[in-house]
């Protein structure tokens, strides 16, 4: 008699087979081993004893003619027994188990969903693949629909692998595949290059020497750590100018990003470090070693180590790279070399790699990205297919011509026209503007009436170049009482920088401002917390701390390194207390700028350029007030809310003007877009000289253009205010006056507006 036996929970079970017949030669006794469905944990053997021979006409089995039965009691020879029955009339329910359908049974209508420059994307085949993505070209929809598509073709989500820039536009194209699909698919591997790797090293850190239990550093706790390394390498005492820890923490993160090496990246960002090349590259091996020895990775390390771990463990490349049968990157034009080669490995083995991007819109090359990795992809992958998306759903025709014919001028390019699906729009405006006051009043009235005109704040954007371009229109909105957030970062006067050079101010203004002098203490080497909360002390117990701070007996009661920095101090601020009644607030500021605080500010903080200039922007702004009681009163009020999203008034509004540069801006859109100081030296940057620097720039006013849908408004001053009264006039920016004179329009691109007032 057939008989199914086996173990449940250390329990035996027995289940009657009933009607299971088949002919089989008498007395033969066989064992099988079958597989339990899925359903059930625990495996079944067979043990079935055959009857004499007894030929006869079977009906053929169906699914209703078997049953099981399960029973816990003990087994013996009596516990089964075959029963020959009619199975029963039953009512039928149909019950569907929810899994994977087989492909091309999603229902996706890709002929409605798509248009057909999408379409070919999407439903292309596999291999090497370069999509050029236009401005608002729907480049994430198509991606999604890629996925989907892939898996609608029955590629398991498991093998694709999918590198964003962001983990919140990973999560969105996954729950969007899932929604396309009806299917969960969750097991798709997305997420930023970062997110990635430390999934990838989690598993395979022993390889080289982490545990898997390893933790990851930010940026601050990345810091602390460089700094120690600094006191463990024992040269911090080479030159009182040496870099802080999160300003060595930035160098290291470039040269890892950009695979250079120490000397060429200080060459290129840091000329005025690049005499310390040999101690930063000791202490950098300490950092490297110290991390090992902790278990402790940085962000920069799960890109660094992902890269070994591939190239030097060829069975684990082999591994993931045979796992992602499909590898897709999105934003391809801002990965860096490191990024790059990493792409590269994890698609070696299948070679189904679509990368997908705009070099029209690389602009990061300041934190290492290399628009090269997209332009050199159809070198380095000779059987690649190029596909380009250039129907844009954002902008107006208007928007566009202007957008097309400015990034022509570049020459590293992949050559492409965007074409509007919208109907037509107001021409951009070219606005003349008399000076950079003028152009914050204009801002802010058009501003003004294109909300009575039924536009919502949150529709417009002001878009600049630098952070410190939008300092006077932060006033004059503050001053106005229109709501605004800052995309671009802290507001002007809550920098940390601007909130340096004002301390010395404030401190001369009013002796008893502790925090202001605790803050100006802290910039002289040698003067820690300890010991400028004891210099405050002690001036504050004198008749006069303005005199007492610069006093010879105190600077003598300081140890060694201290007095020697203080002593510096002491000449910059009685020169400041000697200056201080007949002056103007921005000759104050002037000589802290000139006093070693640009030092200060090159060793501590990153970007100094940009900070160099804010500083100069902020005495330009100084030297409309006669006295510094009147400015600090102006600038106290101006800083009076904080935060990093600063809006005017006590509660916060429903809508806002969005302020930002344009490197936050991308990948944003808004109605209305306003583009601050297109005038030359300003936008494009005075600090732009090589050929790839100027078509970066290009790039960044092709991107400022493109975010605009309907209302584009060029702002152009024509004079620029300077310390003690200079002026300068100034010419339009280049970007305007190539445009005039462009070989590509058949019509003018903008309309001039001449401000009265």
């Amino acid at each position: 008699m057939p008989l199914i036996y086996g173990f449940r929970q250390n329990r035996p079970f027995r289940c009657v087979l009933f009607r299971f017949f088949s002919p089989i030669k008498p007395k033969e006794q066989q064992h099988q081993q079958l597989t339990a469905p899925a359903f059930l944990p625990f495996s079944v053997s067979v043990r079935t004893e055959i009857a004499p021979h007894r030929p006869q006409k079977l009906a053929p089995w169906q699914p209703g003619n078997l049953a099981l039965h399960f029973s816990h009691r003990p087994l013996n020879a009596q516990s089964a027994a075959i029963v020959r029955r009619q199975p029963l009339e039953a009512t039928v329910k149909r019950y569907t188990l929810k899994k994977e359908r087989p492909s091309g049974e999603s229902g996706i209508d890709y002929e409605k969903d798509l248009n057909e420059q999408q379409r070919k994307v999407v439903t292309a085949g596999g291999g090497p693949m370069l999509v050029i993505a236009g401005a608002g070209s729907g480049k994430t929809h198509t991606l999604t629909y890629r996925v989907a598509h892939l898996v609608d073709r029955g590629v398991p989500p498991e093998n694709i692998l999918l590198l964003t820039f962001t983990n919140k536009a990973a999560r969105a194209m996954t729950d969007r595949v899932c929604d396309l699909l009806n299917l969960n698919v969750t097991s798709l591997w997305s997420g930023t290059f970062h997110s990635i790797g430390n999934r990838i090293l989690r598993r395979e850190a022993s390889k080289l020497g982490y545990g898997d239990d390893y933790t990851i550093l930010d940026s601050e706790d990345a810091g602390t750590l460089m700094k120690t390394c600094v006191a463990d390498a024992n040269v911090g005492h080479l030159d009182q100018r040496f870099p802080k820890g999160r300003v060595l923490s930035r160098i290291y993160s470039y040269c890892i990003n950009t695979q250079k090496p120490v000397e060429q990246l200080l060459a290129e960002r840091y000329p005025y470090f690049e005499h310390l090349a040999e101690p930063i590259r000791r202490i950098f091996r300490f950092y490297q070693t110290r991390k090992v020895e902790m278990s402790l990775m940085d962000f920069d390390d799960l890109l660094m180590n992902w890269k070994t771990l591939l190239e030097k463990h060829d069975d684990v490349r082999q591994s993931y790279a045979r796992r992602f049968e499909h590898v897709l990157v999105d934003e391809y034009q801002d990965t860096n070399h490191l990024q790059g080669e990493i792409v590269d490995l994890m698609a070696s083995e299948h070679q189904n790699l679509m990368v997908v991007g705009d070099d029209c819109q690389s602009i990061y090359a300041f934190r290492g990205a290399d628009y090269r990795n997209i332009l050199e992809f159809p070198q380095r992958y000779e059987t690649c297919r190029e596909y380009k998306l250039e129907i844009n759903y954002r902008s107006t025709p208007q928007v566009l011509d202007l957008a097309n014919a400015s990034i022509r001028f570049n020459k590293n390019q992949f050559q492409k026209t965007l074409e509007s699906a919208r109907g037509d729009g107001p021409m951009p405006a070219l606005i003349k503007l008399r000076n950079v006051e003028q152009q914050a009043e204009f801002v802010c009235q058009r501003i003004l009436e294109l909300a009575d005109e039924g536009l919502g704040l949150d529709e417009m954007a002001v878009l600049y170049r630098s952070h410190h371009h939008s300092m006077e229109l932060q006033v004059e909105m503050t001053r106005r009482g229109i709501p605004y957030v800052v995309r671009s970062g802290l507001r002007f006067f809550e920098q940390a920088h601007i909130k340096d050079a004002l301390s010395y101010l404030k401190f001369l203004f009013n002796p008893r401002d502790e925090l202001s002098f605790l803050r100006l203490a802290r910039h002289w080497r040698g003067v820690g917390t300890k010991r400028s909360q004891d210099i405050w002390m002690y001036v504050q117990s004198q008749s006069d701390p303005l005199a007492a701070v610069t006093h010879e007996k105190l600077i003598n009661s300081l140890p060694k390194r201290a007095k020697n920095s203080w002593r510096q101090a002491s000449v910059l601020l009685d020169k400041l207390r000697q200056k201080r009644m007949g002056s103007r607030p921005s000759d104050l500021l002037e000589s802290v700028l000139d006093s070693g605080y640009a030092d200060y500010a090159r060793r501590t903080y990153d970007n100094i350029d940009n900070r160099i200039a804010d500083l100069e922007q902020l005495a330009n702004y100084a030297d409309q007030y006669e006295d510094i009681d009147h400015f600090l009163g102006e600038i106290s009020l101006l800083s009076g809310i904080s935060g990093q999203e600063i809006l005017v008034g006590g509660d916060v509004p429903d809508e806002y003007v969005t302020l930002s540069s344009i490197h936050q801006s991308k990948g944003l859109e808004w109605t209305a877009v306003f583009g601050l100081w297109l005038s030359d030296g300003m936008f494009p940057s005075s600090r732009a000289e090589t050929d790839d620097e100027v078509e970066e720039e290009r790039r960044l006013f092709y991107v400022m253009t493109t975010r605009a849908k309907d209302e584009l408004y060029l702002c152009q001053p024509l004079m620029h205010y300077g310390r003690r009264g200079r002026r300068t006039v100034l010419r339009e920016s280049d970007f305007i006056e190539e445009l005039r004179y462009s070989d590509f329009l058949d019509k003018e691109p903008f309309e001039e507006w001449l401000v009265d007032g």
